[in-house]
């Protein structure tokens, strides 16, 4: 695990591993919306796209949703819980619309650094190493990730829509 200081002022995160060093980074312009920039590569994601994130469970569907064999699956920080759980000071980045609420923070993994997304308002939380965000911000177009909105209420066996 590369030793790398907390980097959350002004609302930036950055991680670092082997491959270099991606950025995530809260930016208002046109509503609050997360930048993830590898290099030349930069998506950004509104909250709503955000909360879709956090609710996915199966991370084969998120690489076959990138285009990609194992940006998310072959991250090991990714299925790595976090060492500490969250509290109020270590929320990190809020980013809100009047849709959604998400808390973006660094955690400390067994296997690395990474970056939490988390819904209070669901419960929902997956946790994404540099690879996963490497391939998030390979994302062209963020339309693709519409398909998290077939049960717009989040994952089918939520209390708000029942069990599978």
């Amino acid at each position: 695990m590369p030793d790398e200081p907390p980097s959350e002022q002004s609302g930036r995160i950055e991680l670092a591993d082997a491959d270099g060093t991606v950025v995530v980074e809260k930016i208002v312009s046109k509503g609050e919306r997360l930048a993830i920039v590898d290099g030349e590569r930069t998506v950004k994601l509104d909250a709503l796209l955000l909360e879709g994130l956090s609710w996915q469970r199966d991370r084969a569907a998120i690489d076959e949703l990138l285009d990609s064999a194992t940006a998310v699956t072959g991250d090991p920080v990714g299925p790595a819980p976090p060492v500490s759980q969250p509290t109020d000071e270590s929320v990190g980045l809020a980013i809100s619309s009047e849709y959604a609420h998400v808390h973006v923070r660094r955690v400390v993994t067994e296997a690395g650094h990474g970056i939490e997304i988390a819904t209070p308002g669901r419960n929902t939380a997956i946790t994404l190493g540099p690879q996963s965000l490497r391939g998030l911000a390979a994302v062209d177009d963020t339309y693709v990730f519409s398909v998290w909105f077939k049960t717009p209420f989040g994952p089918e066996d939520t209390p708000v829509e029942g069990p599978l």
